[in-house]
């Protein structure tokens, strides 16, 4: 019986291609853990643009049962998440009233969120008939 001879060129891992592949594997966690990140930021803010719009078409149904004659501008008034509101209130409401004829009022109800620049606007033309 003869010994076995070693072969050099065995198969298997070098220590070089397991560095490579764990580096490789890490960028990709790397890169999906911030997609992640990103993905959660961005389903936060439509959720807060959604509630905001909520509450202003929901304060623009109030504003619509009232004497349009007795419309008015409003300051900002801080409300909750139901527009009700609320001094503690996360949410921005305003209304701008403007006349673009004698009869017709321009009603602007505008809802700002949180770390948000850009308000969410709703607006509408109220005809004020006869008084």
């Amino acid at each position: 019986m003869t010994p076995t001879k070693t072969l050099r060129n065995e198969g298997g891992f070098t220590l070089i291609s397991v560095l490579i592949a764990i580096v490789m594997l890490s960028v990709g966690l790397v890169a999906l853990a911030r997609s992640q990140s990103m993905l959660m930021t961005t389903q936060n803010r439509l959720a807060n643009a959604n509630t905001a719009l909520s509450i202003a078409r929901g304060y623009m149904e109030q504003v619509r049962g009232r004497d349009p004659w007795t419309l008015a501008t409003e300051a900002p008034v801080a409300v909750d998440e139901l527009g009700v509101v609320n001094a503690a209130g996360t949410y921005q409401r305003s209304m701008d009233v403007t006349l673009d004829a004698a009869n017709l009022a321009r009603v602007t109800v505008r809802v700002t969120f949180p770390r948000q620049t850009q308000p969410v606007e709703v607006i509408t033309l109220i005809y004020r008939g006869l008084p």
